[in-house]
């Protein structure tokens, strides 16, 4: 009766999580004079400069209100576009506020400098909401490809494409948006999107980071590769890291669907874990406290897949595979040379495959246990079940008295061999002859 209690207090948690974040949205963006209230006028004015560079150069942009563009081009100089916009409640007023907005643009060497901060601003929460107004400017770029990029953005979407070198973003609340980049990326929202695509960090790190929302990466390479949300589902497809991968979030999905790493973790507190066609040359884990966990055609040398309450299914493994389950069935099938530690508190477990290097354990306590394994292998076997009956087709030569029918079988297989030990207190077990 725990869980239950658990998962409600979990959900209640995050709808009050939400609602915080709303109740601050509400009153910083949405309060009377906020460029999300209908009753304003908005106004604009575009302008434009252009800077010349000789070689590569570093880009450094901080705009507390407005959205970050960077383009990169085949070219020799940095052309600026600002888009400024004001909000009043007449048009002569915000025309006398866009005309107060001020902004920054410096050149220093191979350095250039945009900024754009709000006045009385704290946490990069626009606090003076008596003021009927509240300004934002736009940052478009086209730099030379290979720019190193550095944004601090407030409130507003970022987004960087076809640069060389490394990035590196903080963002309050917006998306971020990554493509075609060469070189290290380090990311981070507090409250919005990560979508990362075609990145090749070389032999330089991928972090992706979200405090409340989804995070992808789709076509990259890199050393260390990390992906972590507050809230929000993890998503990976064509990523390869010549180091670890870690992906943790505590209320979504986590999916990964081909790729490589030398140690893959991945952890969510409520959610599924999905692995799909992955070589990982060293150990896997995956962890979910409350989501099902499942695993096709993933190699590594050892498996540690843990659920407080789902299903753990793996199609195809090798090596040591440890799956447990607190509520839920457990399925391993295609299995070569593998060495198992199998367990559920509440569900069946099911193996099909080959057996590697023992000592081997399977257990449920509320469940059947069902393995298929070739008809020659050879191994000790203790099998019990406390209710239930006990079926195999290779048989067995009993050390202790009695025979295959009664509920606690020890004995060998083909001479006997690596240690499996099976046992269940409420439910069959049966060991069939497969190919």
């Amino acid at each position: 009766m725990k869980k239950p209690v658990v998962i409600i207090l979990l959900v209640f948690a995050l709808l009050f999580v939400l609602a915080g974040i709303g109740a601050t949205l509400f009153f910083a963006l949405g309060s009377p004079g906020s460029m999300f209230n209908p009753d304003l006028v908005s106004v604009t004015a575009e302008e434009s400069k252009t800077l010349k560079v000789d070689g590569p150069i570093t880009l450094k942009v901080v705009d507390d209100a407005g959205s970050v563009t960077i383009i990169g081009a085949d070219v020799d100089s940095v052309e600026v576009e600002v888009v400024k916009t004001a909000h009043a409640p007449t048009q002569a007023r915000a025309e006398a506020e866009l005309k107060k907005i001020k902004y920054d643009i410096k050149q220093s060497g191979d350095t250039i400098t945009l900024r754009y901060t709000v006045p009385n601003i704290q946490t990069n929460i626009p606090v003076n909401v008596t003021s009927p107004n509240w300004e934002t400017v736009d940052f478009i770029v086209t730099v030379p490809n290979e720019t190193t990029v550095d944004v601090d953005a407030g409130f507003g979407d970022v987004s960087v494409s076809a640069t060389d070198g490394n990035v590196n973003i903080i963002n309050d609340f917006g998306d971020l948006t990554l493509q075609n980049i060469e070189g290290s990326v380090t990311v981070e929202t507090e409250s919005g999107q990560v979508n990362a695509s075609s990145i090749n960090a070389g032999s330089s790190n991928i972090d992706l980071n979200s405090g409340f929302g989804n995070v992808s990466l789709e076509k990259a390479s890199g050393k260390d590769i990390l992906l972590d949300s507050q809230s929000g589902v993890l998503d990976m497809t064509n990523v390869r890291a010549s180091g670890k991968v870690e992906m943790s979030t505590d209320f979504g999905d986590i999916l990964f669907n081909s790729g490589s790493a030398n140690s893959l973790s991945v952890k969510t507190n409520s959610g599924k874990v999905t692995l799909d066609a992955l070589t990982v040359r060293g150990a896997l884990t995956a962890k979910s406290e409350f989501g099902e966990i499942s695993l096709k055609q993933v190699k590594a040398t050892s498996y540690d897949l843990q659920t407080n309450s789902g299903s753990i299914t793996v199609d195809g493994a090798s090596g040591k595979v440890k799956a447990h389950s607190g509520f839920g069935s457990v399925s391993v099938k295609n299995a070569d040379s593998a060495t198992l530690d199998l367990d559920t508190q509440s569900g069946s477990v099911d193996f099909e495959g080959s057996l590697g290097d023992g000592p081997h354990t399977v257990h449920s306590e509320f469940g059947n246990i069902n393995i298929i394994i070739p008809a020659d292998s050879a191994l000790n076997v203790d099998l019990k079940t406390d209710f239930g009956s006990i079926k195999s087709d290779i048989p067995i030569t009993v050390v202790l008295s009695g025979d295959i029918e009664k509920s606690h079988q020890t004995g060998t297989m083909n001479d006997g061999g690596p240690q499996l030990t099976v046992e269940t207190q409420s439910g069959s077990i049966s060991i069939q002859a497969g190919k």
